[in-house]
């Protein structure tokens, strides 16, 4: 039975438990193609970095503020398109990429801010850039944080320091860590 003491009024409780077998049977794990895994994931995220870089631009256009957190939304959209693509498996492939997408995804909503403006002081047509002129736009829209030094230094740092914010984010939620989608910031 037991080689425990019984208890003072006489009951053993060891003599009630079964003792635990661990059970290795579960379902089969079935192995995933990383890497077209990794390229839906590049493709979906790729389709919300266009998307952020659109809302991004279309929110500072129609109110004129321009605030940093607008990247933290981005970061968030891409990294959740990667995420859905790789069905919550996640990496240092998928970070590096979500890091790099969100980064163009920033600065094409620069870049598109730029056209935007540009279209709009020389008329009522909108300017179709060439091959030239989109290189142009997609370099103003990369030093565009940098660019701001000159106004407001103390504006700009914390401009960066927010996109680095917003990275960390695309970052942690592309770990592949479970719930780190959900909460990115929570640890």
């Amino acid at each position: 039975m037991s080689t425990t003491p019984p208890t003072p009024s006489g009951f053993d409780p060891s003599a009630y438990l079964e003792p635990v077998t661990p059970s290795y049977e579960s379902a089969p794990i079935e192995p995933a193609d990383d890497a077209s895994l990794l390229s839906k994931s590049f493709f979906l995220g790729f389709v919300g970095a266009i998307a952020g870089a659109i809302c991004y631009a279309a929110f500072i256009l129609s109110t004129g503020i321009q605030i940093g957190y607008l990247a933290v939304g981005v970061a968030w959209l891409v990294a959740k398109a990667m995420m859905i693509g790789s069905k919550e498996r996640g990496g240092r492939p998928y970070q590096i990429t979500a890091i790099i997408l969100t980064i163009i995804s920033v600065a094409m909503g620069n870049s598109i801010m730029l056209w935007w403006d540009i279209s709009h002081r020389q008329g009522s047509h909108l300017l179709i850039p060439n091959l030239h002129g989109l290189a142009l736009f997609l370099r103003f829209g990369f030093e565009a944080p940098f660019l701001e030094f000159q106004d407001s230094p103390f504006g700009a740092a914390i401009g960066l320091f927010i996109l680095f914010i917003g990275l960390r984010a695309a970052w942690r939620m592309t770990s592949g860590e479970p719930g780190a989608s959900h909460h990115p910031f929570s640890r």
